[in-house]
């Protein structure tokens, strides 16, 4: 008697990788699936039992493929290394990063609200990004002793306007409207935008400050 042939959840969720990579997402199915894995389409409804079960998994590894670019020493600042990662994902994994953000499909799960990786939350990616960054680095992580040191009111405006920046730069890069930009000219644009934002940032807490100073 022939023994059915079973997949690792991993083993699929790879595949589907290696096909949004190749094709773009729209051709993750569980026929496509079962041609590159070599089998027929039971055993990979028998692991994942539906198509919503593996684009929801498919999520989950592209974030992981992404928070590897984003951990990656580019320079020794690690809040610039976080950026430019995330625009050199965009350039170099360019349908995983689609995926992501640019074909959104009302057949996927919901993502979580508030993530810095999501646009579907009731209340849109701006909302409680500070938190978020938090939850995905860590507040002992380099990125976020990085952020920590910085005063409360500055944080969350210099992440929102550090991430519109970055992940304009990102779309920009991935729809190939600036060319295959070098990492250099990546970094050289992040670090520049990063120490106008910081700037302005804390000239808002100064004039705050001097407002309720003069107030008393």
């Amino acid at each position: 008697m022939t023994l059915p042939v079973v997949f690792p959840r991993e083993r699929i969720i790879e595949a589907g990788i290696e096909i949004i990579r190749e094709k773009g997402w729209r051709a993750v199915t569980v026929r496509a699936l079962a041609k590159k894995l070599g089998s027929s389409t039971m055993p990979i409804y028998s692991q994942a039992g539906s198509i919503e079960n593996i684009l929801k998994d498919l999520r989950e590894r592209t974030r992981e493929v992404l928070m590897e670019y984003q951990t990656r020493p580019y320079t020794e600042d690690p809040l610039l290394s976080m950026a430019i990662g995330y625009v050199i994902f965009a350039r170099d994994d360019k349908n995983l990063f689609r995926f992501l953000y640019l074909e959104k499909d009302n057949a996927l799960p919901n993502e979580e609200e508030g993530s810095t990786t999501s646009g579907d939350g009731d209340q849109g990616i701006l909302s409680g990004m500070r938190d978020s960054f938090f939850k995905d680095f860590g507040r002992d992580s380099d990125r976020g002793i990085g952020i920590s040191s910085l005063a409360p009111e500055v944080q969350e405006g210099l992440i929102q306007k550090s991430w519109i920046f970055t992940h304009g730069l990102a779309m920009l890069v991935n729809t190939g409207l600036l060319g295959r930009l070098p990492e250099r000219k990546i970094r050289d644009l992040l670090s520049e935008a990063g120490g106008a934002f910081y700037i302005w940032e804390n000239s808002k807490l100064h004039n705050k400050e001097e407002e309720y100073n003069n107030a008393e």
